[in-house]
């Protein structure tokens, strides 16, 4: 299952009708798979696989490093 049907998965039939809506949340995905990518960069460039559950600070260190990427 998508980000995107996950995220809508309890809204009403036709909420998309409005595209500001949607438009907000396509923005929204982009970001968060933007943020998820660097996320990733940076833990391969930590040395650490992205794939292996690691250490809170660890990821807490990699979020740190792609928000200033932002």
């Amino acid at each position: 299952m998508s980000i995107y049907d996950a995220d809508w998965q309890d809204k009403p039939a036709g909420y998309y009708a409005d595209p500001e809506v949607k438009a907000r949340h396509d923005r929204w995905v982009l970001q968060e798979q933007r943020f998820t990518h660097f996320v990733d960069e940076e833990l391969r460039i930590m040395g650490h696989d992205p794939e292996t559950v690691l250490d809170s600070d660890v990821l807490t260190e990699a979020e740190t490093r792609a928000r200033r990427r932002l």
